[in-house]
């Protein structure tokens, strides 16, 4: 008598199948391209229900995701984390939730971002890849065939790609806050590339002045959420923790204001404890007042003079106040420092661990405009790489 093949293979549809009763007593029809992918599907299935995940054709979108996303928050910095619960419980669950995963087509997906329109491109794409994600999960776990996420794509403007400050915009912003609390943050920022939340975390037990060079470590970072800041805050990955050497101006500006400090922190409230989700936009708003005033806060401006019929004055500055001619975000500062990195010609390596990135594809995908890659720039390297080579000698 012939054996009974290990699984069915479908002409028609060109993959192979195998039955399955699920837990529930339910019959599933586990689908693959090739044996070994099915096999890699029945012992996920198998490892799923021992587990107690809901794998049957009454599983909803949300039930899916909640157990999607718990099974892989642990692993997950704190920003990703809030990343996936925004998309899930804020663009993804209110339009498909209660809806079942067998019945999600790609349309229904096309709903999700159609509700995301108006978003920036950034949010979008979070969305895009936290549900192509779930579906993949779903897919890998024998309830669907086919991703109905697969072609979605993120609209929107993409953003601005960054600039980073000039060396001559750099000692501009450097006078222009000097002698204020933004002085300290400014610094940080240019000279360390030190992210915001870094920076607000930093305390005077994680610099070291007397060391041959100077140095700080990042061992904190600082969560503003919901108009609070909490503190201690994981940092945004095992590879933000770093220890950087400082440059001649950036420890005498340390050292100076180590002096005048009552505080842990390098930067801090007036109580000495750590500063508030407003004292952080104060300082910010110390710097963006000495620039020049923002596209929509001009579009503001002219539209109330329109409406008032007549020209709003000037808001008064405070005297002696030196303005600059661009803006500066917290970002940009980090930005700035890093691209000075690879100006400079430090190994990619390293700048990728001084700027605190965990993938270094993110150094490269983001600074690579910076790179000289010229020929005339990469000569002198290739004819020292092959300098003891000869060729057709013997």
């Amino acid at each position: 008598m012939a054996r009974r093949p290990e699984f069915y293979f479908d002409e028609k549809t060109g993959y192979y199948r195998k039955r399955v009763k699920l837990k529930s007593g339910l019959y599933k029809d586990v689908r693959a391209k090739t044996k070994d992918e099915l096999r890699k599907k029945l012992y996920d299935l198998e490892t799923a229900q021992r587990m107690g995940l809901i794998l049957d054709d009454k599983t909803t979108v949300a039930e899916l995701a909640a157990e999607w996303y718990n099974n892989r928050k642990d692993g997950l910095s704190l920003s990703r984390r809030e990343d996936y619960c925004s998309a899930i419980n804020i663009r993804i669950c209110p339009v498909l939730g209660a809806m079942k995963v067998r019945d999600i087509k790609p349309e229904h997906c096309q709903r999700v971002m159609a509700q995301c329109a108006g978003l920036s491109f950034s949010t979008q794409q979070k969305t895009v890849s936290t549900l192509k994600q779930i579906f993949e999960c779903a897919v890998d776990n024998g309830l669907l065939l086919r991703s109905p996420a697969e072609k979605i794509k993120p609209a929107g403007a993409k953003p601005k790609e960054k600039t980073a400050l000039s060396v001559e915009q750099c000692a501009q912003l450097e006078a222009a806050v000097k002698g204020t609390r933004a002085y300290i943050f400014v610094m940080l920022g240019l000279y360390a590339g030190l992210r915001r939340e870094e920076i607000c975390a930093l305390q005077w037990k994680d610099i070291d002045l007397k060391a041959n060079p100077p140095r700080l470590t990042v061992n904190n970072a600082m969560r503003f959420a919901g108009g609070k800041a909490e503190f201690p805050a994981p940092l945004k990955s095992k590879a933000a923790h770093r220890t950087i050497p400082l440059p001649p101006n950036l420890a005498a500006a340390l050292a100076e204001e180590k002096k005048r400090s009552n505080s842990l922190f390098v930067i801090h409230a007036s109580n000495g404890q750590h500063i508030s989700y407003q004292g952080m936009r104060n300082i910010i708003g110390i710097i963006d007042r000495r620039g020049p005033m923002t596209e929509t806060k001009l579009a503001k401006r002219a539209a109330l003079e329109k409406e008032l019929g007549r020209p709003i004055a000037p808001r008064k500055t405070q005297k002696n106040i030196v303005k600059i001619d661009f803006r500066v975000t917290p970002h940009q500062l980090r930005h700035s420092y890093i691209t000075r990195l690879i100006e400079g010609g430090l190994d990619i390596k390293k700048v990728q661990y001084l700027a605190g990135h965990d993938d270094i594809r993110m150094t490269l995908n983001v600074y690579s405009h910076v790179m000289n890659n010229s020929p005339e720039s990469l000569i002198d390297a290739v004819s020292t790489a092959f300098s003891g080579q000869t060729s057709g000698q013997f």
